[in-house]
């Protein structure tokens, strides 16, 4: 299945393109930081968005780390 990619900001209207973005979740036991995650982002109001593969990437190095009792991760996808 292949996902739309706009080319134009629904929050402003500038134009969006391919770049990268760092995550960052606190969950109570730690914090996991990830960085250089591909995301769509506005070049005029700094909007991104991530697509759902990358979300579900996102969600995996999650529980890892949970699952470790990471109290920081950091990592670069």
């Amino acid at each position: 299945m292949h996902q739309h990619i706009p080319t134009q900001c629904p929050i402003c209207a500038g134009r969006v393109e391919q770049g990268t973005t760092t995550f960052a979740v606190d969950l109570k036991s730690g914090l996991i930081v990830v960085r250089n995650v591909p995301a769509l982002v506005c070049t005029q109001c700094g909007e991104e968005w991530i697509e759902d593969s990358t979300a579900i990437e996102l969600e995996q190095i999650t529980a890892r780390a949970k699952a470790q009792n990471s109290q920081l991760e950091v990592v670069s996808m």
